[in-house]
């Protein structure tokens, strides 16, 4: 049975904080319009004007009611869509356990899970050269992506203290301040190392102001944003050539992909992503199974 009010996870959350972040993912990550980002700016704005927690199903369906009473249809259908998607974000990003904007009046904002990467295209991306502080940088970045499954907004958290060189992984904080360790690969873990050791104390000297034990610093020694990342991803798609939208998130969703494809457990896929959720876990079987049944039909002789 649905729950009539936003997860407990949730309650210490800054709805404002999470809308901005949401309007990032929409701009950043899913590479949505500017106009569609405004207006849904506007949108979450005005739902969530003197909010101080997660507002439950009954607060949306007021608030939608109220609009229906001096706004057009499709104005409302707009909001009702704007208001799901932030939705499935928090619920996506582990910040509630049940999206409650289930069978919420209005279109559907289509929650598309970006296209993984093939493991060639992985492979281009990762085998780049680095010719400078910031291309190491660059590449401990897009392993760090890669080889953890981190969310873009864990990987801007990191410290320095969240290498755990010795056994292998990382420290996160995801969403809730909720901690995990997660598996580093070898090569990962080299370039991580070699950026920490070789490049962050040349970056670090360059800030004007101590940026304290932020993992990934800017040229100019300040700590990096979720859109700079963003950037970092998308340059390094371009140079290798990939055509494919390439982002901190494909690169999780590849991540969690190429693991199920391997043979591993929606359990400990669902461990390392840090989902609250086994359910949020479960549309990675969706893609596994679409993959073998692509290769029943290319080899079975009655596929």
């Amino acid at each position: 049975m649905r729950s009539n009010a936003a997860d407990r996870d949730g309650a210490g959350m800054r709805p404002q904080q999470a809308m901005a972040d949401f309007l990032v993912h929409l701009g950043a990550e899913l590479q949505v319009s500017r106009h569609t980002v405004s207006a849904y700016r506007n949108d979450l704005e005005r739902f969530l004007r003197g909010a101080r927690a997660l507002p439950d199903r009954n607060t949306i369906d007021r608030h939608l009611g109220e609009l229906l009473a001096n706004h057009a249809p499709a104005s409302v259908a707009r909001a009702a869509a704007a208001i799901r998607g932030f939705y499935r974000f928090l619920h996506a990003e582990g910040l509630c356990r049940e999206d409650v904007t289930e069978g919420l009046l209005g279109p559907r904002l289509e929650a598309k899970l970006p296209k993984a990467l093939s493991r060639r295209s992985v492979a281009r991306l990762l085998d780049q050269p680095a010719d400078s502080d910031l291309g190491v940088r660059n590449l401990a970045i897009l392993h760090v992506l890669y080889a953890t499954g981190c969310r873009v907004s864990e990987v801007v958290s990191l410290l320095l203290t969240s290498v755990i060189a010795e056994h292998r992984v990382l420290r996160c904080f995801g969403k809730g301040n909720k901690e995990r360790l997660v598996p580093i690969a070898d090569d990962a873990l080299a370039w991580l190392s070699r950026y920490r050791d070789e490049v962050r104390p040349r970056l670090y000297a360059r800030a004007q102001s101590d940026p304290g034990d932020v993992l990934f610093l800017s040229r100019t020694g300040r700590a990096l944003d979720r859109v700079r990342i963003y950037q970092i991803v998308r340059r390094a798609a371009d140079r290798a050539g990939l055509t494919v939208a390439c982002s901190p998130h494909a690169l999780r969703h590849s991540f969690a992909t190429h693991l199920v494809a391997g043979g591993a457990d929606l359990r400990s896929v669902q461990e390392m992503l840090g989902h609250a959720s086994l359910q949020t876990t479960q549309v990675y079987t969706k893609v596994d199974h679409e993959r073998l049944r692509s290769v029943h039909q290319r080899l079975h002789p009655r596929g």
